[in-house]
C-alpha cells in the first residue's frame, strides 16, 4: 500500500493507482472575469523528454481548444527543476483567453501548472503565474 495525501487527509491505495490528480483555483477579477490556475498530473515515461511531453500537450489543446496558439515559449527553472513555459492563447464561445503553462518532469510525473484569464486580464495572468511559478517549492516523497 501507497499512501497518498490530501490537505485534509491520508489514506492507503493499493500501488497499483495512477496519480491524475487535477487541482482547480479560481479568482474573482473586476467585472465578470475569473482568473484560474490549474495543476494537473500526468504519468509519463522514464526516458520522454519534456520537449515531446510539451509537444503532446500542445496538440491535445490544439484539438480541444478553439484557435489554441503557442505565443512563446522559454526554459525556465521551476523550484529547482528544468521546465518549459509557454504563453498561449484560444477561442471559447466566442470569447478569447489567455494561458501562461509550466512544463515539468518530476520522477515519472508531468506536472502542468497553468494560469488562465480572459486576454484582456493579460497582466494579472501573467502576475499570477509568476507568483506561482517562483514560489514553487516541490515536497520531497
Amino acid at each position: 500500500m501507497a499512501s497518498y495525501y490530501l490537505n485534509e487527509a491520508v489514506f492507503d491505495l493499493p500501488e497499483t493507482f495512477v496519480d491524475k490528480t487535477i487541482h482547480g483555483l479560481e479568482s474573482k477579477l473586476p467585472g465578470e472575469a475569473t482568473l484560474g490556475v490549474l495543476v494537473h498530473r500526468r504519468l509519463c515515461e522514464a526516458d520522454a523528454s519534456l520537449r515531446a511531453l510539451v509537444d503532446e500537450n500542445v496538440a491535445l489543446n490544439q484539438k480541444r481548444l478553439g484557435g489554441f496558439t503557442v505565443l512563446d515559449e522559454t526554459l525556465a527553472d521551476v523550484g529547482g527543476a528544468a521546465g518549459l513555459c509557454l504563453r498561449t492563447t484560444w477561442r471559447r464561445d466566442g470569447k478569447a483567453f489567455y494561458q501562461r503553462q509550466a512544463h515539468v518532469v518530476r520522477g515519472k510525473q508531468l506536472m502542468i501548472i497553468a494560469v488562465s484569464a480572459p486576454l484582456g486580464e493579460s497582466a494579472a495572468c501573467d502576475e499570477t503565474f509568476e507568483s506561482v511559478v517562483g514560489s514553487i517549492a516541490w515536497r520531497v516523497e
